[in-house]
């Protein structure tokens, strides 16, 4: 946790340092362990992610560095990759089933479809939020600089 806003923090490695950003190679945490979403955040079936954050605590590459993801990325990730889709899926069987007056069967691929219109449309959002200061990684502390 980090003390000063109880928000949970993560440790990584600063693996390099482009443009004022700091790509930051980490490991699932203890609290990953017993998440059921855990392939989720760490594709390719690996233990380790990269993030890239602003470089606000002048890290150097092999700088060890705690950071943390707030609540609220947490939650718009989480909406985004889970909800978002079943939202899209229900609500274009409903639509096209009821208002349009398609049969099941078409009704129902219709809703497969959209599936995966709304995993295009979570990439869209994600290209448009990725910068946007609010929902980004911040580094908190330097717990081991590179001598």
């Amino acid at each position: 946790m980090n003390p000063q806003n109880d928000i949970p923090a993560d440790v990584g490695t600063v693996v390099d340092i482009q443009n004022g950003l700091a790509i930051v190679e980490y490991s699932r945490s203890d609290a990953c362990d017993t998440c059921k979403l855990k392939a989720f955040c760490f594709q390719k079936g690996g233990d380790i992610t990269k993030l890239t954050m602003k470089n606000n605590l002048n890290v150097k590459k092999g700088d060890m560095i705690q950071f943390e993801i707030s609540p609220q990325m947490r939650m718009l990730s989480s909406f985004l990759v889970f909800i978002l889709p079943i939202i899209f899926m229900i609500g274009s069987y409903f639509l096209c089933k009821s208002a349009i007056g398609l049969s099941e069967n078409m009704s129902i691929v219709v809703s497969l479809v959209s599936i995966a219109v709304a995993f295009i449309v979570v990439k869209i959002i994600d290209g448009q939020i990725k910068n946007k200061a609010m929902i980004q990684p911040k580094m908190v502390a330097v717990i081991s600089p590179k001598n």
